[in-house]
């Protein structure tokens, strides 16, 4: 049998988030060690790597369950100008802050998957997934910010390098990534 086939997707709900902020520090760290410092891990959680809502509200942010129904990997994709991080909790976002289908370039964001669960197409399951709602929403081309160790998945699934550049966390602590973007006609 297919491993993917034993996992399902799911949209996330509110009631996840907690499940979820264990799920991204579990990844991160084990993930990104081969790429970042402790240091620089410790300054992107909660921060750049974290569960905003808003793609929750949005109903773009997905999960990975496997058959015991325990969440072990998560992504996204919004409608919204941010491009990592999360949204100010304004509890308010105008629509200023919006995209424009056709013409802006949806985002990829929060890709997260349990390092006991890598290299079983989790990743992909979630990137097609988020790919085929924001063309039905008339996005045409989707952007993202990569980590060192997510550009390889990326990259495999036609993304190609805008730049590279480092991601300011504060207190002079900062991340490298990588801006890929992709065409989808």
């Amino acid at each position: 049998m297919n491993e993917k086939a034993l996992f399902t997707l799911r949209k996330a709900t509110l009631n996840d988030v907690e499940t979820l902020e264990k799920l991204i520090k579990a990844s991160a760290t084990a993930i990104n060690a081969d790429y970042y410092s402790t240091t620089e891990i410790n300054a992107a959680l909660g921060n750049a790597w974290t569960v905003d809502v808003q793609l929750i509200n949005d109903e773009t942010y997905w999960i990975v369950e496997n058959p015991e129904c325990t969440i072990v990997g998560c992504g996204g994709w919004s409608k919204r100008k941010l491009l990592f991080g999360k949204s100010e909790p304004s509890g308010h976002v105008g629509s200023d802050d919006l995209l424009v289908p056709g013409v802006d370039a949806a985002r990829i964001r929060a890709f997260f998957v349990h390092p006991n669960h890598i290299r079983k197409g989790l990743g992909t399951m979630l990137l097609v997934k988020c790919e085929e709602e924001a063309m039905t929403q008339g996005f045409t081309t989707l952007e993202l910010v990569a980590t060192l160790s997510g550009k390889k998945l990326y990259a495999a699934k036609g993304y190609v390098l805008v730049k590279a550049y480092d991601i300011e966390l504060g207190d002079g602590v900062t991340n490298a990534v990588i801006s890929m973007r992709k065409e989808m006609l």
